[in-house]
């Protein structure tokens, strides 16, 4: 299958996957009963910040995707303490409750700045571009969103800065992204979705046929990998809280491209929310429009139909 037909057809189901952190409790010896010195003595423990570690990449509705050429359109929070507004509309991701964590501060770093992470979750070294810097506890931990939309925390370490010079090197690289509500279930519209040129072209590459054309249930998933002629791939296909999740990243030679595709139901309704997407597309993003608008528009009126 030639390159531009990939690009062509690529999509992305987004999922979210957050790690959270557990409380550890000091341990008290209840033998002897603490007189009022010992209470005094025994240490107090601390919460544990929830945050760093959190991976994000479904979230359309706050971080939709953007060009990392148009960092200057960005809103930060970089010279205070974001309010629960501001951490809650996309300005920020972390909101600190400084009651809880007295001492919390930002940190003093010029935002948003694009860099570079490297994802467990995907096996790849990912561009993000990082809207929030705090000093927590004795952690220092970075917001950042996803060119391809969504979200994620990590720690200061595990971030490399670009250059604006690097930035100007990566050149324009905006995303398609479509949403729509669609007067079905999920697993219509997943019925809709199987029976695309796109769907048997992944059921075919990823050796996934047999799923793609199964019926959908909250147990069903699938992982892809693919490697094939400088190129590889690897993603899955699951039923995330509820939420049809597809998310795929290609790696063409040292090009990453990502596809993902987010499908949400309104089970009281029997209606369903799509998103798509799919890039960068360094040149050509009109005609990729206009492709993806199409197949989206045969997804939704198939879905309709059943």
């Amino acid at each position: 299958m030639s390159k531009d037909r990939i690009l062509l057809f690529t999509l992305l189901f987004s999922f979210a996957l957050i790690t959270s952190c557990s409380q550890h409790e000091e341990a008290v010896d209840q033998e002897e009963p603490a007189t009022e010195e010992t209470k005094e003595a025994v240490p107090v423990a601390k919460e544990p910040h929830p945050y760093g570690g959190w991976y994000c990449p479904d979230n359309f509705g706050g971080f939709p995707p953007m060009d990392i050429q148009d960092l200057d359109q960005i809103a930060v929070v970089s010279d205070r303490l974001p309010t629960l507004e501001e951490a809650q509309n996309g300005t920020s991701l972390m909101y600190i409750d400084e009651a809880k964590f007295p001492g919390a501060k930002p940190l003093d770093i010029e935002l948003p700045q694009a860099a570079l992470i490297y994802s467990q979750q995907s096996g790849l070294t990912e561009l993000i571009i990082v809207i929030q810097a705090i000093v927590v506890q004795n952690d220092t931990v970075v917001g950042y969103r996803f060119p391809s939309g969504g979200n994620g925390t990590a720690w200061y370490s595990d971030v490399d800065f670009l250059s604006t010079t690097d930035v100007a090197d990566i050149g324009s690289a905006p995303f398609v992204h479509f949403e729509t509500d669609i007067k079905a279930t999920k697993s219509e519209v997943w019925k809709a979705f199987s029976k695309t040129d796109y769907a048997l072209d992944l059921g075919e590459r990823f050796n996934a046929a047999k799923f793609i054309q199964s019926d959908w249930t909250s147990d069903s998933q699938e992982h892809l990998n693919y490697a094939s002629e400088g190129t590889t791939a690897s993603g899955i296909i699951l039923d995330m809280w509820g939420n049809l999740y597809m998310h795929i990243d290609y790696d063409y030679e040292g090009f990453q491209f990502t596809e993902k595709m987010l499908v949400s139901e309104d089970k009281e309704t029997n209606t369903a929310h799509i998103h798509i997407v799919s890039g960068p597309y360094p040149e050509g993003i009109e005609k990729q429009r206009k492709a993806w608008k199409k197949w989206l528009d045969e997804v939704k009126k198939a879905s309709e139909k059943s």
